[in-house]
């Protein structure tokens, strides 16, 4: 839950994400070189799909026990239907053509045997040649759809790379994000995405963050307007991609929401986004603090606290050792 007066996080769809065939075909077809010769099937989405209960896997290769989604056919496939008799086609051909297969990508440059396409194409499965291998074909569908159909969020704030890090800095309208990125970028650190940043969950603890297209290389800064980092500064001070790593809100401390740190540890929480524990440490913004510096220095002591090292428990047990060796000994 967002704190009072805090950027919130808006979910952009709970709902199931859908793919369509063509967008398959038109996001892929360089990378693969992929060719569609009939163009059938384009309007069939890809997602979250279950049959009697069960989940249907998004890509596989041929198989007509369980067809998944995405039907990969290479050499050992295409040989496997050439050496089986009418009677077992046409039993592959029911069961691949009722399932729920959506796309056939037909890899190695081979070429499906008559009565499969003419199959497809009457069941309005749309058919994708490419010379790469099927293993290629399918680590790369696997991977775009997964991207793809990953749950996504959206949250305000500015996202860069410090320090190797993904460094998300919310807070409230004019606090001072914007500058304070400004600065950072300016000493040799990356933008991501400023204002609406987009995360996908790709894996357990992989919150995977990039840009909307329409706000790709831009810097809004109070007083200054719509920047162009890219232009600005080159191609090494733009990220597109990053994990997030750690969060830094930053506070007015006149605000009234910014609780008294701890000596030692400071104003460190941990934030939950889409099941994913992201820490999050809170700053004051006031004269004479060097944000930028700070910054650094928490993205520093991150990477420490990662390998394992925790300056405040080292300084306790530094301090604890020494008021032990100070202590008077017992005369008892």
């Amino acid at each position: 839950m967002a704190r009072p007066g805090e950027d919130l996080f808006d979910e952009e769809s709970l709902a199931t994400r859908r793919v369509a065939v063509e967008t398959v075909f038109t996001r892929l077809k360089s990378s693969l070189g992929l060719y569609w010769p009939a163009e059938i099937g384009g309007q069939e989405t890809l997602g979250a799909t279950r049959i009697g209960g069960r989940r249907v896997p998004m890509v596989g290769y041929l198989n007509f026990i369980h067809p998944p989604q995405v039907q990969v056919i290479g050499e050992p496939e295409t040989a496997y239907l050439d050496s089986i008799g009418a009677e077992q086609l046409a039993h592959v051909l029911e069961r691949v053509t009722s399932g729920a297969t959506k796309l056939v990508v037909v890899a190695d440059g081979r070429s499906l045997i008559t009565p499969l396409r003419d199959a497809f194409d009457r069941a309005g499965i749309a058919v994708f040649e490419t010379a790469a291998s099927g293993h290629r074909a399918a680590y790369r569908l696997r991977h775009f759809l997964g991207e793809a159909l990953a749950r996504q969020i959206t949250v305000h704030g500015v996202f860069l790379e410090v320090l190797s890090i993904g460094l998300l800095l919310t807070g409230d309208p004019g606090v001072g994000k914007s500058e304070l990125a400004l600065e950072l970028i300016n000493r040799g650190h990356r933008l991501v995405a400023d204002d609406a940043p987009e995360f996908a969950l790709l894996g357990p603890d992989d919150l995977n963050g990039g840009c909307p297209p329409v706000l790709q290389d831009f810097l809004e800064v109070r007083g200054l307007g719509i920047l162009n980092i890219r232009a600005m500064f080159g191609e090494a001070a733009i990220k597109r991609r990053k994990q997030l790593g750690l969060m830094i809100r930053l506070v007015r401390p006149e605000s009234g929401t910014l609780n008294a740190p701890d000596r030692l540890t400071g104003t460190r929480t941990v934030r939950r986004i889409m099941d994913v524990d992201i820490p999050e440490i809170t700053l004051p913004v006031a004269v004479g603090h060097n944000l930028s510096v700070l910054v650094e220095a928490a993205c520093r002591d991150h990477l420490l606290r990662m390998q394992g090292h925790y300056s405040d428990e080292q300084f306790a047990t530094r301090q604890s050792e020494a008021m032990a060796a100070s202590a008077p000994p017992d005369e008892s």
